[in-house]
């Protein structure tokens, strides 16, 4: 029978039953992982794994009702939990560990921003993940009333700073849905236009303002996040004929390549308005970029015991970068080094030995990185005739990265590892 978890369970305290769980496994198998001791704990109190379990823990605890309240919108029970714990104030929490006042904004809560702002939020409070305030999680809901609340209480309008490099407005624009209610009524009240804000609501005079403050706008780039893209990738993209042929007099330049490599030209497709490719061909660009169904990139899905776990050893050991996760805890997640990208999905997708060919710039050199790092190497760089120097890497859960660079010379005798 399992045992019987408190009535407010401490997460704390269970991380630290993991850890001495893990040290007793490791002293019989000292490659023991934590996710092994975090499944022990698990199953010992009745959960199939740590996941399930800290769902329940976040569910049941003071900082799960304080957060679950604002989530749903339960002014009355998040006032009764903030008098009686003041201090909670400051807790994040949902997807992205966000602040009380950014879930209820999201949520368009306006009871439970009242509630907050009366005990004391910060209005301009910018979360970790995004660097974002309330308002711009309201605006990109489209929550006029919670917009309008915010705005009262002294938020910022223009909001810059973003991890997205788009302003509230941005917000209420560029993203999935257009909040167009949002933005007209961020603009009455004196925000600033963006270039992309403009484009999305299809405002050419906005533009014009905007580049008779600043041409160089025109050449401007968005975040990462959206793959660097140039106004002009943008205007395509969301199909504006009238405000691409103004990008182009403006000197926008149809050959600018976005991080995918990609052009303005390469954005359009057979649903594109002709005007847009006949006017990106009048200005230069080149006949062969268009494609009426262009594959853009494939990233293999790998299997993993735990996401965590896996970010880790790919970031700590193989010299990725964690791109981002999903959930809490991350079921799902992203890793990258330079050009290449790995999806971690847990407990689904895929099964554990996937075999993926990553092609390097020097194989040797990496081997020595690898092993300075205790990567698990299965084989080191061997020369194949297949005319590439391959060296075969496993992570945690037995997938095998073959990392090859061209040959150095004739074929060595060994085989392909399996």
């Amino acid at each position: 029978m399992p045992n019987k978890l408190p009535p407010r369970p401490d997460l704390a305290w269970l991380k630290k039953a993991a850890k001495e769980r893990l040290a007793g496994l490791r002293s019989g198998d000292p490659s023991a992982k934590l996710h092994q001791a975090q499944l022990d704990i698990s199953r010992e109190y009745g959960f199939a794994s740590w996941r399930v379990l800290k769902e329940h823990v976040d569910s049941v605890s003071l900082d799960g009702q304080i957060i679950a309240a604002a989530v749903r919108g339960d002014a009355h029970e998040l006032a009764r939990l903030l008098d009686e714990h003041p201090r909670k104030l400051s807790i994040t929490g949902g997807q992205w560990g966000t602040p009380l006042s950014h879930l209820a904004a999201e949520n368009g809560h306006l009871d439970c921003v009242e509630v907050l702002l009366a005990h004391g939020t910060d209005v301009n409070l910018r979360d970790k993940l995004d660097q974002a305030t309330a308002l711009h999680w309201a605006a990109q809901g489209g929550h006029l009333r919670v917009v309008e609340r915010l705005l009262g209480a002294g938020a910022d309008i223009d909001g810059e700073g973003d991890a997205h490099e788009a302003g509230v407005i941005g917000w209420a624009t560029i993203f999935q849905h257009v909040r167009r209610e949002a933005a007209d009524y961020l603009l009455a009240r004196g925000a600033k236009p963006t270039v992309f804000s403009s484009i999305v609501l299809g405002r050419a005079d906005l533009i014009e303002r905007v580049f008779d403050a600043d041409a160089s706008l025109v050449s401007r780039r968005m975040s990462r996040f959206e793959n660097s893209r140039t106004p002009l990738h943008f205007a395509v993209l969301k199909n504006q004929p009238e405000i691409v042929a103004l990008l182009l007099r403006r000197g926008a330049d149809p050959k600018a390549k976005d991080d995918r490599g990609l052009t303005p030209l390469n954005d359009a497709t057979a649903r594109t308005d002709r005007r847009i490719v006949e006017a990106l061909l009048g200005a230069g660009a080149e006949r062969q970029e268009l494609s009426d169904n262009r594959f853009s990139e494939a990233i293999p899905i790998l299997n993993v015991k735990s996401v965590p776990a896996s970010i880790a050893y790919y970031v700590e050991k193989l010299g990725f970068r964690k791109e981002w996760d999903w959930g809490a805890p991350a079921t799902f997640g992203c890793v990258s080094r330079d050009g290449v990208k790995l999806f971690l999905c847990q407990g689904g997708q895929g099964s554990p030995g996937t075999w993926v060919s990553i092609f390097v710039q020097d194989v040797d050199l990496l081997f020595d990185e690898y092993r300075t790092h205790g990567a698990t190497i299965r084989q080191p760089p061997t020369n194949f005739p297949w005319g590439l120097r391959e060296m075969n890497v496993e992570d945690l859960d037995g997938h095998r990265l073959r990392m090859g660079s061209a040959a150095t010379d004739n074929a060595d005798s060994a085989p392909l590892c399996d």
